[in-house]
């Protein structure tokens, strides 16, 4: 007979009321308690084949390894007390137990990467999962605690090596046994859960762990019989068992197949029976019963369903029952094709910063999804109940709008080029309907980083792989052309070219193709190859003709002044990056062209991460091939406002479609943000993503992702691993509420009166500061100031005449293109705007120096600066000082003796010229100083008049003006609470409300200044 070692030693360690000797006393032969001295021999005893820990997250150092060695022979696993070996425990020299202090290392080698405190303040009450229901009637023996959340890491391998987005093999499964329920019937906390090990290293064992402490209520109210209960049940091992439809959709008419396939991870037999019941429309059509010998080999069943389909949804349950008596419920579900559903409505359509839809605008709330039980696997292992649960859940949230797609495996889908998998596809279109069911927007991914080239060698250039991937796409949206709940998302985070060097910048991929259209495109830009070898300061010999142009890569570029053991040549890489800009266009472009020669009205567009600083496709650019732009906000932190603003272009909304919290850790290897940092991190990347424009936010991700080798990914969800939802899961049910309240507001949209130019030139060469320079700025202008403003693109400012700025900033960009210098000057004289120049103004886009307006400004030579400079603005003098390596890197000019600011008449306008490229200097009141007498000169008038609060440090804020409204956003990077009190020139109304530290207050008015909604029900004083 198989026995459970059970640890407990009175001298050891321990959290909580301890079990008496007494109630230890009433377990039966089938355990053995042993103290810490005995616990290493007693692990190697094959008698035992279940653990039980009962000294939470303490443990004997010394028995660690016997410990580990036990776990994985596959036996099981009954923890008690807390985060699961946490602690090791050593015996002192003067024979005293010594605790060390909380370690990673230990928990890490069960695949448990990192294990978070849980606060029980939202917990109103526990209630016992059904599915797995071992803690039915159990709820009673404990309070509710401080608990934990399991971080897993159980994937250490990828599904397609090649993929960077690849999953991996599921060894593991987490479930809720014990869920802490909020007082709004959430499920916020899982204090008991069970990991299955059904494959690697640990396969067949069973852990089912209390991560909480107990108290006297649980040892005297019958904690021992369930003791007694769950060793039974972590002893008796895994036996996997999947319930499946063998299609996600059918058509009317035709016959579902369920299959059931169940495998034992241990040897021993045991007889199942599953009673399966299917409601349409939550009416019962059929049900069976069946029974399965389990082995250790795996075994299938198909049962037939003699039913008819009609249109809707089908929902399976089954209750499958063990003979020994262990109990599950599994769901899953299918669709009878409804055509009908899927169009009514009417389709999202863009217009200039909003999305509308059904007659309304349509502020996005949203989410990233793929499924709770198989993450990135969803569409190759559908699961419609899965879907519908969630689905449920996050329209109960608020949630408008779900991103969901193929971030890997697209052989899966079409393996083989032009025979697209009608099982996938069926999935897809479940998928879509169950989100049509909840009336849930969605959009669509297709590929990701690079896309599939099939058995092209260029993923973005060469015609065999275009022609592939337009037969991916048209398999899809040729099924959907009249739905009027799906959009398109071409790409994910696109890189160009090579597929093994994403998030590099530029990388060349070497290929035939890709020299043709350089050499192509270099001939259309410069004419002629004399043009080019002067730009590129390379002689005839170097350069002789177009054709003997090679592909650059970033080793052979001199990004750094220091760069210059060898001869290189940089001034070329303008030229790559601006190439590479125009073919992911036309690229983009074609597949577009494919899904709008299939349905013209849905909406297309380009996913893509924080690539503006790393000279990636960015929106600006590829604004003109796409519906819509986007962003995900992720690692710029301190860069939140500068994200929103300049990724918005000027006429196609802009959507925060990837934001969410990447993992960091201590330098002892421990999370560095605890679960309520991390929410309100969220909360100010939501509030920021309206307050610059954006037409709504989308969260990365929903349910953790842990089927994944990367620990990041492990972390990130509104939900935990185990399914229950983080305190960042309210940034979505508190956003969702206050959007959903405030729909109509957005509607035409004041714009800012101030523009800055993103200087792409600059940002595009081998000396790039326009990432430096704009982030200063926006700091300054937009948080010390509360200034607001909006971007343009240096090569994209057709949005000057129709939607002209008051002023008009280019901040510190060296190298600028000299036609469109010409422009912005034509556009000042013609318009009357104040334009504000900082840093040299006579540089090209290629660093040939030349004087512009030499009649307005006289002769100007470019200089290096000096460590420390001065500005004179109205007289007064102020320091600007450039630091470190700044006083090598970056230029000013000289005009006459000193540097004072220049102002002079420009047609109609005003230019205001700093020599100076103050944007990258270290000092902040110049820079202030220099904006103040920009606004006032220009005459742009404050949204806002700060009585209280404006002059602290990381406190922003903001109004939007709409035809019928106002919405205020207030967001604190501030470490103390603050009182903020606000005048509204246009209403006259005084606000007045504590901002606390860390979080956000958003408030709507209508035109006379009533509140007519506050985010979080805040109090706003009047």
């Amino acid at each position: 007979m198989t026995k459970t070692l059970i640890f407990y030693d009175e001298r050891f360690p321990y959290d909580g009321v301890r079990p008496s000797n007494s109630w230890l006393q009433q377990l039966n032969d089938s355990f053995e308690v042993v103290n810490a001295k005995q616990l290493p021999e007693a692990l190697g005893n094959h008698q035992f084949n279940s653990y039980m820990h009962l000294h939470g997250p303490y443990f004997p150092k010394e028995a660690w390894p016997d410990l580990l060695a036990f776990f994985k022979k596959g036996h099981g696993l009954l923890h008690i007390g807390g985060a699961p070996f946490r602690k090791p425990v050593h015996l002192s020299e003067q024979g005293e137990w010594k605790i060390e202090r909380a370690q990673t290392a230990y928990h890490r080698q069960l695949q448990i990467h990192e294990v978070l405190p849980v606060d029980e303040a939202p917990i109103e009450k526990l209630a016992a999962d059904k599915k797995i229901p071992v803690m039915e009637g159990k709820e009673s023996l404990f309070s509710v605690e401080p608990t934990h959340n399991l971080i897993l890491h159980v994937t250490r391998f990828r599904d397609r090596p090649e993929e960077n987005g690849s999953s991996g093999p599921m060894d593991a499964h987490i479930y809720p046994l014990l869920k802490g329920i909020s007082q709004d019937n959430r499920e916020v906390a899982a204090p008991a859960v069970l990991v299955e090990n059904t494959k690697g290293d640990f396969v067949g064992g069973r852990w089912l762990l209390i991560n909480q402490i107990v108290d006297d209520r649980f040892w005297q109210n019958g904690g021992i019989e369930a003791i007694a209960e769950w060793a039974t049940f972590v002893r008796k091992g895994v036996t996997e068992i999947w319930l499946k439809p063998n299609y996600a959709t059918y058509e009317p008419g035709d016959k579902a197949s369920i299959t059931i396939q169940i495998e034992r991870m241990v040897q021993q037999t045991e007889e199942w029976q599953f009673d399966m019941t299917i409601t349409h429309q939550s009416e019962l059509v059929w049900s069976g019963s069946e029974t399965i010998t389990a082995t250790d080999e795996l075994e299938f069943l198909r049962i037939p369903v003699d039913v008819p389909i009609q249109k809707g949804q089908y929902l399976i349950e089954c209750h499958a029952t063990s003979k020994s008596g262990e109990k599950r419920i599994f769901t899953q579900g299918f669709w009878g094709n409804d055509p009908d559903l899927l169009q009514q409505g009417s389709v999202m359509e863009a217009r200039r910063d909003y999305f509308w839809k059904d007659g309304r605008p349509f502020p996005i709330v949203g989410q990233t999804y793929m499924t709770s039980d198989v993450a990135r696997k969803f569409i190759f292992m559908p699961n419609v109940a899965a879907w519908d649960q969630d689905m449920a859940t996050m329209k109960k949230a608020g949630i408008n709008f779900i991103r969901t797609g193929l971030w890997t495996a697209w052989r899966h889908m079409m393996f083989i080029d032009g025979h697209p998998s009608e099982e996938v596809l069926r999935a897809i279109d479940a998928f879509l309907l169950t989100a049509k069911k909840y009336d849930i927007e969605v959009t669509f991914n297709f590929f990701a980083f690079t896309p599939i080239a099939y058995e092209g060698e260029n993923p973005y250039l060469d015609p065999r792989s275009v022609k592939a991937q337009k037969r991916f796409i048209r398999a899809l949206v040729a099924r959907h052309a009249e739905t009027t709940n799906v959009q398109w998302d071409l790409i994910n985070e696109p890189s160009m070219f090579d597929p093994k060097r994403f998030f590099q910048g530029p990388r060349s991929a070497q290929d035939r193709f890709e020299h043709v259209a350089f050499v192509k495109w270099l001939q259309e830009r410069h004419e002629s190859i004399t043009k080019l070898q002067e730009r590129w300061d390379m002689t005839p010999a170097e350069l002789p003709n177009f054709e003997s142009v090679k592909l650059p890569e970033q080793e052979e570029i001199n990004f750094d002044m220091e760069d210059m053991k060898r001869p290189k040549q940089g001034l070329r890489w303008l030229d790559y990056t601006l190439f590479t800009m125009d073919m992911h266009n036309q690229w983009a472009q074609e597949l577009t062209a494919t899904i709008k020669s299939i349905t013209s009205k849905q909406l297309v567009t380009v996913g893509q991460d924080e690539a503006l600083y790393s000279q990636r496709p960015t929106p600006f650019f590829y604004q003109e091939a796409v519906d819509y732009t986007t962003v995900h906000s992720w690692w710029l932190m301190d860069q939140l406002v500068w994200d929103g603003i300049f990724t918005k272009t000027p006429f196609k909304p802009n959507l925060i479609q990837e934001t969410g919290i990447m993992y960091v850790e201590t330098a002892d290897s421990k999370a560095k943000r605890s679960e309520e940092e991390l929410r309100n991190i969220l909360e100010r990347k939501y509030a920021y993503s309206f307050s610059t424009g954006g037409a709504g936010a989308v969260q990365w991700l929903w349910n953790t992702n842990f089927y994944m080798n990367n620990t990041n990914e492990s972390n990130i969800g509104a939900l935990r691993a185990d399914g229950t939802q983080k305190p960042e899961a309210d940034v979505s049910y508190d956003f969702g509420r206050f959007i959903g309240e405030i729909r109509d507001l957005f509607v035409d949209r004041q714009l800012e009166e101030v523009a800055v130019v993103f200087p792409y030139s600059n940002d595009f060469s081998n000396r790039k500061f326009a990432f430096d320079a704009t982030t200063k700025l926006t700091r300054v202008l937009a948080y010390q100031m509360n200034v607001p403003f909006r971007a343009m693109g240096e090569y994209h400012l057709e949005a000057l005449e129709e939607q002209p700025p008051k002023l008009l900033i280019v901040p510190s960009a060296h190298n600028f293109s000299k036609e469109v210098a010409e422009k912005i000057f034509h556009y000042v004289e013609k318009n009357g705007a104040t334009l504000l120049w900082t840093g040299p103004l006579g540089l090209d886009e290629y660093w040939e120096h030349s004087q512009k307006l030499t009649e307005q400004l006289g002769d100007y030579q470019l200089s290096n600066v000096v460590r420390e400079e001065v500005l004179t603005i109205d007289g007064i003098d102020y320091p600007v000082s450039f630091g470190d390596r700044r006083i090598g890197e970056v230029n000013k000019e000289i005009a006459g003796k000193n540097t004072n600011l220049v102002e002079i008449a420009m047609g109609k306008g005003t230019l205001l010229w700093s020599p100076l490229p103050v944007e990258l200097n270290e000092r902040t009141n110049v820079l202030i100083a220099l904006y103040q007498k920009a606004l006032g000169g220009a005459g742009v008038e404050a949204e806002l008049e700060w009585l209280e609060g404006g002059d602290l440090p990381g406190i922003y804020g903001r109004k939007l003006t709409f035809r019928d409204g106002y919405l205020y956003t207030f967001v604190s990077e501030y470490a103390v609470d603050s009182l903020v009190k606000i005048k509204d020139p246009a209403t006259g109304k005084v606000f007045q409300f504590m901002l606390e530290k860390e979080r956000s207050i958003l408030f709507a008015t209508d035109k006379q200044g009533r509140i007519t909604s506050s985010y979080r029900n805040h109090d706003i004083m009047l």
